[in-house]
């Protein structure tokens, strides 16, 4: 019997499904046989990329149950308070209570090797944040209804535990009229923008989980009710030290309207603009030129160049990635493909040249 161990047998199983066990076997004259007695290797089968690759065995000695804990590639534990019976009433006694537990757990898991160890804490169980910090974890992020923290355990290293989320992303939306060519500006009740009279793009942040496109075309529908095709990214700009300290990451993308309204402007018809009463003091079509001469923007180099690549993207009235002369645009286009090794789909944005 031999054993053929193929590389696309650990990507075909090795990283969805189940937790189970690949048996790759063939006898001397090339047929397949899976019975026991000519089984040579076991492949360890992970449910993803991110699980470990060998099936670690719950340690008894453990304080918590081990559906409580799941380990990851770097050797590192994550703890979900939820999931410990004893945690379940929101009391100083579990607080107590918590903190023996983890130190005893800290104890352990040090003596197997372990490094970095996560605390997901949910808002229900923040009274044992206090236990977690006197054993030396630390915040490592913070969201609506939970908090993280984590302690790294070597001594003979520095953490190497990621920093939190250090980034915010923004988009810009650049759409132009599909006769005139004019820029859809807006002006905002509230801001600083609001307090210089600035006539700027329509813009906002992505929310949680959403691509770039998705975010451009949201934010555009929401501040003036129009609806558009997202086409290319046309530059974008990285800034520190903004909202907490944070940095900040912001995509001007260039959208078409949607064939409807071209339909309407054709027959004489006017695009109706409807700014969102709450944020948005009005909307409107502008020249690209008067935009970009505005006082705030002349005085700042960077949006010089930023306003240079919009009229640069819009020349010619404008130059969709789908048109017939698409080929003279420049910009990163949006591709959403499957990831392959671990479920679901991730948007990638690439060069429109190529």
């Amino acid at each position: 019997c031999h054993t053929k161990v193929g590389a696309a047998a650990y990507a075909a199983a090795g990283l969805i499904g189940g937790t189970s066990t690949v048996v790759l076997c063939s006898n001397d004259d090339g047929s397949n046989n899976s019975s026991s007695s000519n089984i040579k290797k076991a492949i360890p089968v992970r449910k993803s990329i991110d699980d470990p690759l060998h099936i670690l065995q719950h340690n008894p000695s453990l304080p918590f149950p081990e559906s409580s804990i799941k380990h990851d590639t770097y050797n590192g534990v994550t703890l979900d308070v939820t999931k410990v019976p004893q945690l379940s009433d929101a009391s100083a006694t579990d607080s107590s209570t918590f903190g023996e537990m983890l130190s005893n757990a800290l104890n352990i898991w040090s003596d197997e090797g372990r490094r970095g160890i996560w605390l997901r804490i949910p808002t229900s169980h923040a009274h044992l944040i206090g236990s977690a910090t006197k054993l030396g974890f630390d915040f490592q992020h913070a969201e609506p209804g939970t908090c993280v923290l984590t302690k790294w355990l070597p001594k003979d290293s520095e953490s190497r535990l990621p920093n939190g989320p250090s980034h915010q992303v923004g988009v810009g939306v650049l759409v132009l009229h599909p006769l005139t060519g004019k820029m859809l500006a807006v002006q905002e009740r509230t801001g600083p923008a609001a307090a210089r009279k600035l006539w700027k793009m329509p813009t906002g942040l992505t929310d949680p989980g959403e691509d770039i496109a998705a975010a451009a075309i949201r934010e555009l529908k929401e501040e003036t009710g129009l609806d558009v095709e997202f086409d290319k990214i046309i530059c974008f700009r990285q800034a520190h030290g903004g909202l907490f300290n944070r940095s900040d990451m912001f995509f001007v993308c260039l959208c078409k309207l949607a064939p409807k309204y071209e339909t309407l402007v054709k027959q004489g018809g006017e695009i109706e603009l409807l700014p969102q009463e709450e944020e948005i003091l009005c909307a409107d079509w502008i020249d690209m030129e008067d935009y970009a001469v505005q006082g705030v923007w002349t005085q700042s180099p960077l949006y010089k160049e930023m306003n240079r690549a919009m009229i640069d993207a819009a020349r010619k009235g404008i130059e969709y990635s789908s048109s017939e002369d698409g080929d003279e645009a420049h910009g990163f286009v949006s591709k959403v493909l499957p990831v392959g090794f671990r479920p679901g789909s991730n948007a990638i944005y690439v060069s429109s040249k190529l």
